[in-house]
């Protein structure tokens, strides 16, 4: 004899319907509480993230090489930027 889920009726062995499965409740909507968590915790991530990469830049000495890397270029950019602007001043001063 299987072993079914049900029971007795009037002497007959009655088997009970399988029970429908139970739906998931929908998700609730996030509160605005919890977005405003969401976003705090998002926002010290990231400010861990750009630390971390201060410190590794200060760190290390590819941190340091690429500091002196930018440096040189911002260097260059302005020196190249003073240039370009003496230059039109001179031209100009010329054309008077």
């Amino acid at each position: 004899m299987s072993e079914t889920e049900g029971r007795f009726e009037q002497g007959r062995w009655v088997v009970d319907p399988a029970p429908a499965p139970e739906e998931e409740p929908a998700p609730a909507s996030p509160t605005v509480d919890d977005r405003m968590h969401e976003a705090s915790e998002s926002v010290r991530r990231a400010v861990n993230d750009v630390m971390n990469a201060g410190h590794h830049l200060l760190g290390t000495p590819e941190g340091h090489e690429r500091i002196e890397q930018a440096a040189r270029k911002a260097g260059e950019d302005l020196e190249r930027a003073i240039n370009t602007w003496a230059e039109a001043a001179r031209q100009a001063l010329q054309r008077r």
